[in-house]
């Protein structure tokens, strides 16, 4: 083994020649360095986010009995999660609210 004196010597080179190489490889100017660069947007645009904000609006009042037979009328609490997954509003099973809301308070008899 004649060349084992040599050994730490390049194991202490090694690392220095390829750091050597390697920012000699940085280095270069790439070839197609006059390529045309892209051009940038001349006009900025910003949309806000709260462009389409719609303020609250009271609601008018109506009865409970109203409310619970309308919900009955869409179709039931199935309606209203089928409303909120598509977006759109449950059309009422084609019948159409009572004229007098107090008419069937009392089933037709009167206090």
């Amino acid at each position: 083994m004649a060349h084992s004196h040599h050994q730490p010597l390049f194991k202490a080179l090694l690392p220095w020649t390829l750091a050597l190489f390697a920012g000699a490889a940085f280095a270069q100017a790439p070839a197609d360095s006059e390529a045309p660069q892209p051009s940038l947007p001349t006009k900025l645009q910003y949309s806000s986010p709260i462009g389409a904000y719609q303020a609250y609006a009271d609601q008018q009042v109506q009865s409970w009995r109203e409310a619970n037979d309308r919900v009955g009328q869409i179709g039931g609490w199935r309606a209203y999660a089928k409303e909120a997954r598509s977006g759109q509003p449950a059309p009422a099973k084609g019948v159409a609210p009572a004229s007098d809301p107090h008419a069937d308070h009392h089933q037709g008899d009167t206090p």
